[in-house]
């Protein structure tokens, strides 16, 4: 999935770039968020390594974390630029 969402952007934009955003939930304390938050950068590092794998240049991926209220679970977003 993840290499036909990417193929589907480029063949639209062959210049995109990427934002990849690390998603942790802010429910279960600071503790609990501070570990949820490096889960999530973890889980957006493996996307991150993916999409080298694929052929994509490490400058034409820009990777942030952020925490949500409504996230129930760690999540990685990925959004084209």
């Amino acid at each position: 999935a993840l290499y036909s969402a990417v193929s589907r952007a480029l063949e639209r934009r062959p210049n995109v770039t990427f934002e990849l955003v690390a998603v942790a939930p802010t429910s279960g304390g600071a503790a609990r968020i501070a570990l949820n938050t490096n889960k999530a950068r973890h889980y957006a590092e493996s996307v991150m390594r993916s999409l080298q794998r694929m052929g994509m240049p490490t400058g034409r991926i820009r990777l942030s974390a952020r925490t949500s209220q409504t996230a129930q679970a760690n999540e990685v977003h990925l959004y084209p630029n």
